[in-house]
């Protein structure tokens, strides 16, 4: 009875290991290029002080004085009305605006709300883009503040 040697069978597990993990090193190095060339940077300046403010901010909101307030974007020009809760048109308040495009980063600017007639403010806006932006608005008048965020639609192209 003549004894035939067994195929080399290690060779073959270890070819298939090696290719395995190859390509798993392949793949892995394919995500880690497309998260380092995709990656904006920093989404917001000074993220760690704003977020020391963050429970400042909210015990602000939370003891922010209750208004009845009308916004509105029309045609180009955000108008925000403002009465108090006595239904008095507040006529005194600085109003400022501060605008942002939330999808994309550079457009932001600030502006002022003029005041027109009874608790009435309003500013045409010159928005460089179409689409979704944010109003954060802010009123100040009598040592008593009172802010607000609307969201609107911007269809006017410049």
């Amino acid at each position: 009875m003549s004894h035939v040697p067994p195929k080399p069978f290690g060779k073959q597990v270890f070819a298939i290991f090696a290719l395995f993990f190859l390509a798993i090193i392949i793949v892995n190095s394919i995500f880690i290029y497309i998260a380092v060339e995709s990656h904006t940077g920093i989404i917001t300046q000074n993220p760690y002080e704003k977020g020391l403010k963050y429970n400042e901010t909210l015990s602000k909101a939370k003891s922010q004085r209750h208004m009845h307030d009308s916004i509105s974007y029309d045609d180009g020009i955000l108008r925000w009305e403002l009465v108090d809760t006595n239904g008095d048109s507040i006529n005194t308040a600085s109003v400022t605006v501060k605008l942002i495009r939330p999808v994309q980063d550079g457009y932001d600017f600030e502006t002022t709300l003029n005041h027109i007639t009874n608790g009435v403010y309003e500013a045409e806006l010159d928005l460089p883009l179409t689409g979704q932006w944010e109003a954060h608005l802010k009123a100040s008048w009598d040592e008593t503040q009172f802010q607000t965020i609307y969201t609107f639609q911007n269809a006017q192209k410049k």
